[in-house]
């Protein structure tokens, strides 16, 4: 009777683990150098110009078992002339001084697209889509004179952290998360001296975030190399940074600069994700290019930053021991996530 309720202990312990151990979700934005099948779905003959076109706006949907996406491309407007009602639709009126603005969504925009890039040397691939993000847009008569000319021009207001909001134009990314994790986002940052932001829906404000990746004119040197950092093909190439050195480039006062200088950054954020909450992802002023994502239930951001992309110190440094995350010893034939002097890295 003993032996019997130990194993339905030991059966129902099982069990338990079964539902509490959750695997890492994953989702590319790019696969074998084409657009996913999500994005590909949206896009006309040229495979990057949308075709679903919406009141100024190109939507795709896509996610996993606990992460639901939206990704929010929006067109340029094109010229308003006149009184534009065949190309905007207009909504509540407010003063600012002695013009008039007027809130609008676009119905007449520039071609919208979704398009593969990659910056071949770290093999990075990323969709590239279009539209500057803003809190706000409103249409504002251009005045000369102090009289009204009847054109009309489309002006921007950009997120400020001190005020908080949300995009409602440009390009961004939605996340919204079943249960508590990390999520890394993969992205591509074409002017590093942008901030870029993962905004908590609930509070309309930023959440901080950990950042690693490559910046561009951050490269491996002979130091690092003497240092048994790099391997000597390496030299001279992008290097991988990890949260600590890039932020050692930038400002502690401007948190939300990735690096230093306008330099492009190919890489992850990375935050603490709760269940039920939505993100926003985007830069300030600019696009964003997106890689995809992982997330990672029950885990914080921690467990998801540096990890090197590809093995560099364990092949020079071979007598050292290499261990798998289960605390395994492992030989150069392993392949996976190891860990050799507390680093963690994939070995391909």
């Amino acid at each position: 009777m003993l032996m019997k309720k130990f194993f339905t202990f030991i059966s129902m312990a099982l069990v338990a683990m079964s539902v509490n151990a959750q695997t890492d979700e994953t989702y590319p934005a790019v696969v074998n150098g084409n657009l996913s099948a999500e994005y590909a779905a949206v896009v006309g003959e040229d495979g990057k110009t949308a075709k679903n076109v919406v009141n100024g706006n190109s939507i795709v949907k896509f996610g996993t078992a606990n992460v639901s996406v939206e990704a929010v491309g929006s067109g340029e407007p094109e010229n308003i002339e006149g009184t534009g009602a065949e190309q905007i639709t207009v909504g509540n009126v407010i003063s600012a001084e002695e013009h008039t603005y007027e809130l609008i969504s676009i119905d007449a925009t520039k071609p919208i697209t979704w398009e593969v890039a990659n910056q071949g040397d770290i093999n990075f691939s990323y969709v590239k889509g279009k539209g500057k993000p803003a809190v706000s847009m409103v249409a504002e008569e251009i005045v000369t004179e102090g009289e009204g000319t009847g054109t009309y021009k489309v002006k921007y207001d950009a997120f400020d952290p001190a005020i908080g909001g949300e995009p409602v134009s440009g390009l961004y990314y939605k996340f919204t998360t079943a249960v508590d994790g990390a999520l890394k986002v993969g992205i591509w940052a074409n002017k590093g001296n942008h901030s870029t932001f993962l905004v908590d829906s609930e509070t309309k404000q930023p959440s901080e975030y950990l950042v690693e990746g490559y910046i561009n004119g951050q490269n491996w040197t002979a130091d690092d190399l003497a240092a048994n950092k790099c391997t000597e093909d390496q030299v001279g190439k992008k290097k991988f940074m990890s949260n600590d050195e890039i932020r050692a480039l930038g400002n502690p006062d401007k948190p939300w600069i990735i690096g230093a200088g306008n330099q492009p950054f190919w890489g992850n954020v990375v935050i603490d994700a709760k269940a039920g909450k939505t993100y926003w992802v985007f830069q300030g002023t600019t696009q964003i290019g997106f890689q995809g994502f992982t997330f990672a239930p029950g885990k914080s951001k921690e467990d998801l930053t540096a990890i090197e992309p590809v093995k560099t110190v364990a092949a020079k440094n071979a007598d050292t021991a290499i261990y798998n995350l289960a605390g395994q010893k492992v030989n150069n034939s392993y392949k996976g996530i190891a860990i050799q002097n507390g680093k963690k890295f994939v070995v391909k």
